[in-house]
């Protein structure tokens, strides 16, 4: 089989960069002009400096990812016949030899893909993650059952069909253990 390549969406990367800029730009006014507004003037204020710095940083971050994904032609989903590559926040390679099944769990409004790994490799992942790794992965089990999750948020591809082409590939690579 082939592989199949998942890019970020552009124009959903353009309208979260929009986004972003929109929001810095009232953060700024917040800033600039505190006594406008019925509220506090240093709450105004400090609430505009924390919008700027997480705002301003989703200004950087949300196309930075897009644009290095284009100019090194690294796709954020890279599906082989015995492995996927995630290169998110954090970058991981999961074979299929070492999972068990995937499973769509929905938390709030959002799909996920769960990535449920046979016991021994779950439990090399826990030891080989940090310290804040080992709470995140402990809080991802305690939510969903899974350490691992993908999204599809941002990309052209539905969660319901990555799902079918993770199973599939999963299918592909229990039969050839089998024979």
């Amino acid at each position: 089989m082939q592989e199949i390549k998942i890019y970020l969406s552009v124009w959903r990367t353009l309208l979260l960069t929009l986004v972003c800029a929109a929001f810095v730009a009232m953060a700024f006014m917040m800033i600039a002009h505190p006594s406008s507004s019925r509220w506090n003037p240093i709450f105004l204020q400090v609430v505009g400096v924390i919008g700027i710095l997480f705002f301003g940083l989703g200004l950087i971050v949300i196309p930075s990812m897009m644009i290095r994904e284009r100019i090194t032609g690294q796709a954020y989903i890279t599906i082989t016949d015995k492995s996927f590559i995630v290169r998110g926040s954090k970058a991981f390679i999961a074979n299929f030899s070492d999972v068990e099944a995937f499973e769509i769990v929905e938390i709030g409004k959002q799909k996920f893909i769960s990535v449920h790994y046979k016991p021994n490799v779950e439990i090399q992942k826990l030891e080989d993650a940090s310290f804040l790794g080992r709470l995140a992965r402990r809080f991802n089990t305690n939510l969903t059952g899974a350490q691992e999750h993908l999204t599809t948020t941002g990309t052209n591809i539905k969660t319901e069909e990555l799902f079918e082409i993770l199973n599939e590939r999963l299918n592909n690579c229990r039969n050839q253990v089998a024979l």
